[in-house]
């Protein structure tokens, strides 16, 4: 399930899940907004601009794509609402019929669908009191939970009443399904093709308007309903509010110990080429310097290779874990929420790790430069 924050103060959404980060920043003068997309596992942002406009009778939201633009490197795609097709073209990684329909479908003003876009459809309303006043906005929103509600009492009641063979509505982690408990599927049913049993028997009649067992809600409304909810309920309770950036006393901690240990790298830096410098300062016979100069680029050596060695495993590892998620998402396995924080953990630590080996980088060549200077002026 995606988590959420809202900042009304800055007209900014953040939406997160295992596999992407997105922002969206709302211009309420203008009726557009930004959505910036980035993956997690890869250095890819996708920037789109959308106009959007509101109807009261009935409340709905529509759409339509302004610009959008793919970067690195960055590369147009829509422009001024128009689809740069000739630029596309020129790209094969890029040509597809898919993307080109998707794009053209999208410069299109395009209803806003609850079950994909409820965040945004909810935000654009409340921005809006001129069009949507704040009794109409909290009676849509306490109608939305009602309706689907009621959805998911009706489809739970269809399955007691028209099935035996034990199917049940099951929250997996991409959202509600009609199936069995386990994944046992019963005995009367090995024979059968099961997914059409459940697909003509239930999913049909339950998702068409026309039927007389329509639920009263999409399918996508039913797979995404306990993330629909969840939200509502934020909003109708007021606990959508994020706190403020201040109230965190955790990151200025955080910031506050990286730098110190940045400093303490540094000052052990400093006493090392002072005690280099001091040890030079008292030897003055040529054959003992050639020796400290050769031990100290031994010592620059084994600390460089050391370096190098760390940081060609960690880069490594890292495409190890890209390549292992990839595989874990073609087989269905996704990684669960702990092991996400924990490589992402390990990410942060990674990169205050490279923040001391550059510092120590830069003060290792100073003292190869010492080294050099003494070995030759020895020489």
């Amino acid at each position: 399930m995606r988590e959420i924050e809202i900042s009304n103060d800055e007209n900014t959404i953040s939406l997160s899940d295992e596999h992407h980060d997105l922002t969206l920043e709302f211009f309420p003068e203008t009726k557009e907004f930004k959505s910036t997309l980035s993956l997690k596992d890869d250095v890819y942002y996708r920037n789109e601009l959308y106009e959007y406009k509101l109807s009261d009778n009935p409340i709905e939201v529509f759409m339509r794509l302004i610009e959008r633009s793919d970067e690195p490197p960055m590369r147009y795609l829509v422009k001024d609402g128009v689809v740069l097709e000739a630029e596309i073209q020129k790209d094969n990684k890029f040509l597809g019929k898919d993307l080109m329909d998707g794009l053209k479908k999208g410069v299109e003003w395009n209803k806003l669908e609850l079950s994909g876009y409820y965040v945004e459809i909810f935000y654009i309303l409340f921005k809006h009191p001129e069009i949507i006043s704040k009794n109409e906005y909290k009676k849509f929103l306490r109608t939305t939970e009602q309706r689907i509600n009621i959805g998911l009492s009706k489809i739970e009641k269809i399955l007691k009443e028209k099935d035996s063979t034990g199917l049940q509505v099951i929250e997996g982690e991409y959202g509600k399904y009609i199936w069995y408990t386990g994944n046992k599927i019963p005995a009367e049913l090995e024979q059968k093709k099961q997914s059409e049993y459940v697909e003509d028997l239930f999913y049909k009649p339950l998702f068409d308007e026309k039927s007389a067992e329509y639920c009263g809600i999409s399918r996508n409304e039913f797979e995404n309903s306990s993330a629909i909810l969840k939200h509502v309920d934020e909003l109708l309770n007021g606990k959508e509010a994020v706190p403020s950036k201040d109230s965190n006393n955790e990151k200025p901690k955080k910031v506050y110990w990286h730098w110190l240990d940045y400093a303490w790298a540094v000052i052990v830096n400093l006493i090392t080429i002072g005690v280099i410098v001091s040890i030079y300062s008292v030897v003055t016979e040529s054959f003992e310097i050639i020796v400290i100069s050769f031990l100290i680029l031994i010592y620059l050596s084994i600390q460089s290779f050391s370096m190098i060695y760390g940081k060609t495993a960690t880069e490594t590892a890292f495409a190890l874990d890209a390549e292992f998620k990839r595989i874990r998402k073609l087989l269905k396995d996704e990684p669960n929420k702990s092991e996400t924080e924990g490589m992402s953990e390990a990410k942060k630590k990674v990169d205050r790790a490279m923040v001391k080996m550059l510092i120590n980088a830069i003060f290792l060549s100073i003292i190869y430069l010492i080294a050099l200077f003494h070995l030759f002026g020895a020489l």
